[in-house]
């Protein structure tokens, strides 16, 4: 009896062990399915992150070369007001110092450029309509 107790446990114990490795043959498939999705993901990721960091050195590049060129603006803005603003000087003291050319500033002034000289930034003033280079001359200067 225990002969045959032995000889249909050996068979089921069989049985088990058999189902047991084709279950764990299963899982290990799956495991390895589901380690090939992450790492093709992974993989993408990675893709995805350097072309974002290229992005952002084409970015930083392009902030770079807009700021230099800003403060090369920058600087010939204010050489230009720095110029306009000797230049007014001198025709002020023109007008105060010569004769002639005090009696030509005494003349009246067509409106239209009477306007469009007050449009300009006087003497390093920002807050004027328009800067002195985006100042058009007017339509009709001989009102």
């Amino acid at each position: 009896m225990i002969k045959r107790i032995l000889g249909n446990l050996s068979g089921w114990a069989i049985a088990g062990l058999l189902g047991i490795t084709i279950f764990a043959g299963m899982q290990a498939r799956d495991y390895a399915m589901q380690l090939s999705v992450t790492e093709s993901r992974l993989a993408r990721a990675h893709d995805q992150v350097e072309i974002l960091q290229e992005h952002q050195r084409w970015q930083r590049e392009q902030m770079e070369t807009l700021s230099a060129v800003l403060a090369t603006r920058d600087k010939q803005l204010q050489r230009d007001n720095e110029l306009v603003d000797m230049m007014r000087h001198t025709a002020r003291q023109l007008e105060r110092d010569d004769a002639t050319t005090s009696d030509w500033a005494g003349q009246p002034v067509p409106d239209a450029v009477s306007s469009w000289v007050l449009d300009l930034p006087e003497d390093g003033d920002s807050t004027g309509a328009r800067d002195a280079g985006s100042a058009a001359a007017p339509a009709d200067a001989t009102e």
